[in-house]
């Protein structure tokens, strides 16, 4: 390796010695990494602006804000790798290391690394993604992998679920090919009622408007109902009789607490119509 030739200024004077050169470009370089880092953390800050979502309150850790957290969090952390990694190649560069060895060292290192985590790996991007999609958020209620509950906790690795018989899902992120949220933006509660052929289907979804406009009325339940019963009809003819099937549309994850007050008071209020429910049948639900 030649020398560098020492830097002579334009208009005379003593030379620049070389290690003052070399103290002014890494001094460069560093500054420009540190620059570059801050505006990398200002401009990961206006991301997380524009993905959070007001909730009212500006101190409280709602869904919406620990997924923008977490989001712009993996961002910085990428953006800060990256600048300082280039500015350390370019600080051995400058010193007069050779980065060809040490890069292909690292490549062949990554390499390994790669083959060993790809689990891991899947199940990082997986997660990124679905905080990033907002696929499901802290207490709503999914299937996933084979298995259903309320999100306890989502992280980049992996999703946690809680069964209803307390049983604890742990299920890694990069497991999740489709998730079914019951939860999200509104929920509906299906119903099935089983008629008896000699009985007339309108009769029971008049008495099925009747109870859902009761419950509208009430403020315990008007209030986590987003309208009237909705009956879709006639959907299959059985050999007791036929059923008739409506749904309740409510507020997210309210379905099952409404849905199960309208069916008791659905039969009841069939059995003082003298309507009865097909027989060998119960009202069924989805």
């Amino acid at each position: 390796m030649h020398a560098r030739p020492p830097h002579v200024p334009r208009h005379g004077g003593a030379p620049i010695p070389d290690y003052a050169v070399t103290l002014i470009r890494l001094g460069a370089i560093i500054a420009t990494a540190i620059v570059l880092t801050y505006a990398s953390g200002r401009l990961v800050s206006r991301v997380r602006h524009a993905l959070l979502v007001d909730d009212g309150d500006p101190d409280a850790e709602t869904p919406a804000r620990k997924r923008a957290t977490t989001l712009t969090g993996i961002i910085r952390v990428v953006a800060v790798v990256i600048v300082w990694a280039i500015a350390f190649v370019m600080v051995l560069e400058e010193v007069g290391i050779a980065v060809g060895p040490v890069l292909a060292a690292a490549g062949v290192g990554g390499i390994a690394i790669g083959f060993g985590a790809q689990t891991l790996v899947r199940d990082v991007i997986s997660g990124f993604f679905i905080l990033m999609e907002n696929q499901f958020d802290v207490g709503d209620v999914v299937e996933i992998a084979r298995v259903s509950g309320v999100v306890e906790e989502i992280t980049l690795r992996t999703t946690v679920l809680r069964g209803l018989d307390g049983t604890r899902h742990v299920v890694p992120n990069g497991e999740i090919r489709v998730s079914s949220n019951m939860t999200k933006e509104y929920s509906r509660y299906l119903v099935d009622v089983p008629v008896p052929y000699d009985s007339e289907p309108d009769e029971v979804v008049a008495v099925a408007r009747r109870v859902s406009d009761t419950m509208s009325w009430e403020p315990n339940w008007g209030r986590l109902m987003r309208g009237p019963v909705e009956v879709l009809g006639i959907d299959d003819y059985a050999v007791r009789g036929l059923t008739v099937r409506m749904y309740l549309e409510t507020l997210p994850g309210h379905q099952w607490s409404v849905g199960r007050e309208f069916r008791r008071r659905l039969q009841a209020a069939l059995r003082e119509e003298g309507l009865e429910i097909a027989h060998g049948q119960a009202l069924a639900m989805e």
